[in-house]
């Protein structure tokens, strides 16, 4: 239902992202800037469509960090590899 719709890039400064490793050892990604997408449309219809689209590393994220993102539905398995 979203495809054609805009969005702003709303940019947050200074993010630190925490991810644990299989080791349970922390794995820090220190930021400068970060964009979260929010819709044009903030009525309650398209906010309640939105809400339930879960977040999205993007491309630009992954060559940075030098990460692989896997992801494997049907068995319900996701994860970052360094590369």
């Amino acid at each position: 239902m979203l495809a054609g719709s805009r969005f702003f890039n709303y940019p947050i400064k200074d993010v630190t992202i925490d991810f644990r490793t299989e080791s349970n050892e922390l794995f820090k990604v220190n930021l400068p800037t970060i964009g979260s997408l929010i819709p044009t449309k903030t009525d309650k219809k398209t906010m309640d469509e939105v809400k339930h689209i879960p977040s999205i590393i993007g491309n630009d994220f992954l060559e940075e960090q030098k990460l692989a993102l896997h992801y494997n539905p049907s068995a319900r398995i996701v994860y970052l590899e360094q590369v």
